[in-house]
């Protein structure tokens, strides 16, 4: 665990309790991108065997739900690495011992900076543009 010098138990504590919540952010994340990419495999494997192809519509709409599911958990993590961050770093105005909110305490993360990172764009982005084209090639 890492600290800065003079922090006492209880930031230590504090800081512990945040690099759980990160941790479980980071794997909700994690879960989101695998459930999103095997059930677009699925439906797209589907219209490709059905007459009516009318699972890629909900293909596309599947990758983009998970988009901003996904989207969710990633703005919490980095809130919560902003208020972890204050709680190391700031001695002039620390948050409340213990504190989880991170809305209020941890700064400000834009959602549009969070849906349109690498990250999610790489994931997110590619589905959606190859459900789009299977929709226009094969619908």
């Amino acid at each position: 665990m890492t600290g800065g010098p003079g922090l006492d138990e209880q930031h230590l504590k504090h800081l512990e309790l945040l690099q759980n919540v990160i941790a479980r952010l980071g794997n909700n994340s994690f879960l989101i991108k695998g459930w999103c990419i095997t059930l677009s495999g699925v439906l797209v494997a589907v219209a490709d065997r059905s007459p009516g192809r009318a699972t890629i519509p909900v293909a596309l709409a599947l990758a983009v739900g998970f988009w901003l599911l996904d989207g969710y958990y990633l703005r919490q993590e980095r809130l919560f690495r902003a208020l972890y961050e204050k709680v190391v770093g700031d001695r002039d105005d620390p948050p409340p011992p213990f504190t989880m909110d991170a809305e209020r305490y941890g700064g400000t993360v834009s959602w549009s900076a969070v849906l349109l990172s690498r990250p999610m764009l790489f994931c997110y982005g590619v589905l959606a543009v190859a459900n789009s084209l299977l929709l226009v090639f094969l619908g």
